[in-house]
């Protein structure tokens, strides 16, 4: 029997970033080795459940003092205040966990305590930070502070981090090989899983009706890509289609708009802020759009997309790391032009459609369903465990 802590920034139980949602099906496939203790910088809310087999703890941190920049710190880096490690540093000694995995780079002042307790470590990079500044050097923390992204020594924090550490996990091969031509050693990749598998179709359903087509665009809308993707989704690509297709029509959904979202509003452009559910957003659509030019990460919008049956049509960028083939599970397109052509395409070929729509279904369960995620989990756990395991090089 194992016993395995996770420490992440954000509570993971409820789930409510695309972090979150990793974080929940990596503690729910590790709680099949045995008790696992989820423990997480900043508090959950009130009455919030977790699954069974797992303990939820924090170290009460505030959100305004963990993201608050500190001088002389990376811009990765997190305000990690001292009663913080010294309640981890307990907690350690409490649950004698045989193995850690710490999630957020900006966490890494953590792995000195956590290696001292004589645990084997994983880091978990959901994003290869040093890649993902290089994308976008300057963004807007949580509080709306604009924070320029130093990737030379976020690399450097990287390197020092994957040094401490027995095993490194990516979302995807392509993180994975970007830390082995920097000659950081082998990382495993454990995929991001379908998110909430249980409100998804296991069998196709109905097609919604015409007029058509309708388009669906779900990501946080006020994180800096995906807000250019909006744009260009409303100002771009949807006045180029509805030339052809009048009654094409196009919804914006998810947390936190930013102004530049809210002001997309007009006639065939919907907004839908913070939506309670997105399985009517996901049921009502025809055609998933993704134009994403920077970001890091496997974007849970598109296993989500094709889990529901719903063709995708994707910037390359945006399908990175997903494994998907252009023609059979999704469409790839990179211009304005080109991706309001191959909308157009596919609405008036309704046997290429249904096709698409079924392999796309088909794949997302297959490969990203709850099973082949905790396959990944446990094959993962299991190897670090195993005689004769050795550190990452």
């Amino acid at each position: 029997m194992r016993r395995i802590l996770f420490l992440a920034a954000h509570p993971a139980f409820p789930a409510i970033t695309g972090a979150d949602l990793r974080n929940w099906q990596n503690a729910s496939a590790a709680a099949k080795l045995g008790p696992v203790r989820f423990v997480s910088v900043l508090a959950a809310p009130e009455g919030s459940a977790s699954p069974a087999g797992i303990e939820v703890r924090h170290l009460g941190g505030a959100a305004a003092s963990l993201y608050r920049p500190v001088a002389g710190l990376s811009s990765i880096d997190l305000h990690i205040e001292p009663p913080m490690l010294s309640a981890f540093a307990a907690m350690l000694a409490d649950f004698r966990p045989d193995t850690v995995v710490v999630e957020h780079l900006g966490l890494h002042p953590f792995l000195r305590l956590a290696g001292e307790s004589g645990a084997r470590l994983v880091l978990d990079l959901h994003n290869v930070e040093s890649h993902l500044a290089a994308q976008i050097p300057l963004r807007r923390d949580w509080f709306g502070t604009k924070r320029r992204r130093d990737s030379r020594a976020i690399a450097e924090i990287e390197a020092a981090a994957i040094a401490r550490v027995d095993q490194v996990w990516c979302c995807s091969a392509d993180d994975a090989g970007r830390l082995a031509a920097r000659g950081l050693g082998e990382a495993i990749v454990v995929p991001n899983g379908l998110p909430r598998p249980e409100t998804a179709p296991v069998a196709l359903g109905a097609v919604p009706p015409p007029p058509g087509p309708e388009l669906l665009f779900i990501g946080h809308l006020g994180y800096k890509p995906n807000i250019a993707a909006c744009g260009r989704l409303a100002r771009r690509i949807l006045p180029r289609l509805r030339l052809r297709l009048p009654e094409a029509r196009l919804t914006l959904a998810g947390r936190h708009p930013a102004r530049r979202v809210r002001r997309l509003a007009a006639a065939g452009v919907r907004i839908v802020a913070d939506p309670d559910e997105l399985a009517p957003l996901l049921a009502s659509a025809h055609i998933a759009v993704v134009p994403l030019t920077s970001g890091g990460g496997t974007r849970f919008k598109i296993v989500e997309a094709m889990a529901w049956g719903l063709p995708v049509v994707a910037t390359r960028l945006a399908a990175e790391g997903l494994g998907l083939a252009d023609g059979e599970d999704l469409l790839l397109a990179e211009s304005d032009r080109v991706f309001a052509d191959t909308i157009e395409s596919l609405w008036r070929d309704e046997g290429r459609r249904a096709a698409l729509r079924s392999r796309a279904h088909a794949a997302a369960w297959q490969r990203f369903g709850p099973e082949p995620i905790e396959r990944a989990v446990l094959g993962a756990l299991r190897a670090l465990a195993a005689p004769g395991a050795v550190p990452n090089p």
